[in-house]
């Protein structure tokens, strides 16, 4: 199933240019953000580890913003909000570890994901933590979608970041059924 119908404009920009890696245009922005208002509702996934956790998606700020809420156990939450700016689709990260990354939409060449890749952030300074570098989501389903993130360590080079290694793919299954249509 397809998380977007995004390929048409995909190949547009391809021939007009777009490589992949370039943040990708105004109009696959809005759409981007479009398919991620899809998840508004309550999910459940499983990290390798057995660990079974809830994420959540709601609406703010006049339906401008999607927050993104990770219930990773008691008192323990992690947020992410996407919002649109200018040309791009930005999500930004508020970690428990006390980092804040900045992460951008890209053009990753497969219209099926959604891939988000660092741009810059706060409090990255703390030695022995990481921080969030890249994640993609992609919907597998009405009821399922994955996601993979990509960890590096703080004060890290480019070296290792290129070296990260991306987590197993996460399975979320949708546990509330989604609003109806208006």
């Amino acid at each position: 199933m397809r998380f977007t119908n995004r390929a048409g404009l995909l190949s547009v920009l391809f021939l007009i240019g777009a490589m992949p890696g370039v943040a990708i245009a105004d109009e696959s922005a809005t759409d981007a953000f479009g398919s991620l208002t899809q998840l508004v509702g309550r999910w459940e996934g499983k990290f390798a580890d057995g660990r079974v956790h809830s994420v959540s998606y709601r609406l703010t700020a006049g339906g401008t913003v999607l927050v993104e809420t990770w219930t990773l156990g008691k008192d323990r939450e992690s947020m992410t909000l996407y919002h649109l700016d200018g040309d791009r689709l930005l999500a930004t990260h508020y970690c428990p570890q006390g980092n804040q990354p900045r992460l951008v939409l890209i053009d990753d060449g497969d219209p099926e994901t959604l891939s988000f890749t660092f741009v810059d952030g706060t409090n990255l300074q703390v030695p022995g933590r990481s921080h969030q570098h890249d994640f993609w989501i992609r919907r597998t389903g009405e009821t399922t979608y994955q996601r993979s993130e990509t960890y590096v360590d703080n004060g890290g080079d480019a070296a290792a970041e290129r070296a990260a290694t991306p987590d197993a793919p996460v399975t979320y299954t949708r546990v509330d059924p989604p609003a109806p249509s208006r």
